[in-house]
């Protein structure tokens, strides 16, 4: 997929993000999973509107996100039921069609990993809004490929049969651990790595 990089390029690899990234933010899909994310705790939990809204700001702020923070509370919400919610009921019809991106995407030289706390489902139609094909990237990184223990058919226990409580860690980025999952997919050297953060005004500004 990438092609040949330029001896002097200070970097071999960009990470890049997919919300407020590949598209705007401001096409109104971040209000709409704010309200999906109260309107998933109103039903699921009972919470009164006021609340959902102040507890998914509250877990965002401590667990970097509202289903970190259910789950590490222990609440029992798999990641499916809560992606399928608030990602599910998006408006996608609100992204759209970027003719421009593929091209440019292809045309940049360095390895290309997308990288999202979004589940693939959500990347998957966001991108196909855009116009764009996951064979644009040399790799991906979504919640599933972050977060694998989450989806085992069985509790991992020890010996005294008491659940592993590393099974209820949510990695999100831009945690360490996320990292490390992003440079073993990307098979780079770190230190010649740029992520979205410093590569997104850039890439609009081409667009």
């Amino acid at each position: 997929m990438a092609l040949q990089c330029p001896a002097n390029s200070p970097f071999d690899c960009i990470l890049l993000d997919l919300d407020d990234t590949l598209y705007p933010g401001g096409t109104g899909i971040g209000p709409a999973l704010k309200r999906n994310i109260d309107e998933f705790l109103v039903a699921r939990f009972g919470l009164a509107a006021d609340r959902a809204a102040a507890l998914r700001a509250e877990l965002f702020r401590t667990h970097g996100s509202t289903l970190a923070g259910l789950i590490a509370l222990g609440h029992d919400v798999h990641p499916d039921e809560y992606h399928s919610y608030v990602h599910g009921r998006l408006p996608y019809d609100m992204i759209a069609a970027d003719p421009g991106l593929a091209p440019l995407l292809q045309s940049i030289p360095q390895r290309k990993i997308l990288f999202t706390n979004s589940d693939h489902a959500h990347m998957k139609k966001a991108l196909e809004r855009l116009g764009v094909e996951e064979a644009c990237f040399d790799g991906v990184v979504c919640f599933e490929t972050m977060n694998p223990h989450l989806f085992a058919d069985a509790k991992e226990e020890d010996n005294d049969g008491v659940v592993d409580a590393g099974r209820a860690v949510v990695v999100l980025k831009p945690s360490a651990d996320a990292i490390t999952v992003a440079m073993r997919v990307a098979g780079t050297n770190p230190h010649r790595t740029v992520t979205t953060w410093l590569f997104t005004f850039t890439l609009r500004c081409r667009l």
